[in-house]
């Protein structure tokens, strides 16, 4: 591919998350192609249906969120701290919360194998990343990974827009408290 139209791909797949992210699984693709400064006829060439964009949005933020879990893994020994906020941070930004009704099928299996494949080495890694911050003290041992992700996940869905004019910074401050609340010192989980 050549390296213009590999930029212009790049645009699209960041545009998409963006659109997609503010105006659901269902925006128009128009304005996607607007956001990324091409016509409509450059987003069909490179994604012809809508499952094709949504499908390369996953795969972009999967690989993202991996890679930011192996820099916090890496990072862990030296400052679990700092590495756990830095990949909260990260996972508030890619806007996980966002993007997941972009994806919503009937199973898992009927995602492609690639996606599939990228999905569950990313959540092998951000388990991993989050048994490295209950080791460390930093997230309750009776939380369980997927948890932690779904959570941070439902604390990023796009809300009212009018709520950041009441509550500016909302998100910030609802995953701080939710950190905060992860950390060991409560009282355990009911059963």
């Amino acid at each position: 591919m050549r390296a213009d139209a590999a930029r212009r791909r790049e645009a699209l797949i960041l545009a998409a998350r963006d659109v997609l992210a503010e105006r659901g699984h269902d925006a128009p693709l128009d304005a996607i192609a607007e956001r990324a400064g091409v016509g409509i006829a450059t987003l069909y060439r490179n994604f012809p249906t809508r499952d094709d964009l949504a499908h390369a949005v996953a795969r972009r933020t999967l690989d993202e969120a991996g890679a930011a879990a192996d820099r916090a893994l890496a990072a862990m020994t030296s400052d679990p701290e700092r590495a756990w906020a830095e990949f909260v941070d990260t996972a508030v930004r890619l806007r996980l919360g966002a993007l997941i009704p972009a994806l919503i099928v009937e199973s898992y299996r009927e995602l492609p194998d690639d996606v599939l494949a990228i999905r569950e080495g990313t959540k092998a890694r951000v388990t991993e990343l989050v048994h490295a911050a209950q080791q460390a003290g930093l997230v309750r041992d009776d939380v369980q990974p997927i948890e932690v992700i779904m959570a941070v996940a439902r604390l990023t869905r796009p809300h009212v827009r009018f709520v950041d004019d009441v509550v500016p910074a909302l998100v910030p401050r609802m995953i701080a408290i939710y950190l905060a609340g992860l950390r060991p010192d409560g009282r355990p989980l009911p059963q």
